[in-house]
């Protein structure tokens, strides 16, 4: 069928034919580290002295990456991926692949499948956010918010980056450390941008999902 919506009881739009969403990819676990504290990296809620980075990770792409940590994971994410050993499993989703036929097939106006029934538990499914509250002061204070177990983050929208010149380092973005399904954060800077001068006026709202066909 074409032409065709459906929302949830909440009123979220679920399937539209004239977009098609992101699919599973593939995934891995993150669990060997290089150059481990390489960085010396202090936050309120732990230090960096255990990180480093991930020796498996997928390389750079336009895919959507999405994060389910391990208990008492350490991590940075953007260009960094620092983290420390065992830290959790890294998916990779993307609106490009093709969509397995099956019950309940839906086709946008170029006949292009572009959801079924068969392939809907590929669609990470948002359950919410991680929601960084405007005005909140993550440059001196964690926030922490409680997303469960089982629960994959947006890394993709959580920024990092870390760079070494051979005499300083320079380094800004989200530390996360994750603790019995709660999900702490602080903002880290040194030589670039903090979060007064980035974000603080609009917070940062990061989706969380289920990935079906992996949980």
């Amino acid at each position: 069928m074409s032409g065709f919506q459906y929302w949830n009881s909440n009123g979220a739009l679920m399937i539209d034919s004239n977009y098609k969403g992101t699919y599973y990819q593939d995934s891995m676990e993150y669990q060997n580290i290089t150059d481990i504290g390489f960085y010396q990296i202090e936050t309120t809620i732990g230090n960096s002295l255990d990180m480093g980075y991930v020796s498996n990770k997928f390389p750079e792409s336009d895919s959507l990456m999405w994060f389910k940590p391990n208990n008492g994971a350490k991590m940075i994410f953007g260009d960094t991926d620092l983290m420390t050993v065992n830290a959790g499993r890294m998916a990779r989703s993307r609106s490009d692949l093709p969509v397995e036929s099956g019950y309940r097939d839906v086709f946008n106006s170029s006949g292009e499948l572009v959801w079924s029934v068969v392939h809907a538990a590929k669609i990470p499914r948002i359950i919410g956010f991680y929601d960084i509250p405007v005005d909140f002061d993550l440059d001196s204070a964690a926030y922490s918010q409680y997303i469960g177990t089982d629960t994959w983050i947006l890394a993709s929208n959580a920024p990092g980056t870390i760079s070494f010149d051979g005499g300083n380092t320079g380094y800004s973005g989200l530390f996360f450390r994750f603790i019995n399904g709660a999900l702490s954060c602080q903002w880290i800077s040194q030589h670039q941008d903090s979060w007064l001068s980035t974000m603080k006026p609009y917070g940062l709202r990061i989706p969380i999902a289920k990935l079906s066909n992996l949980d």
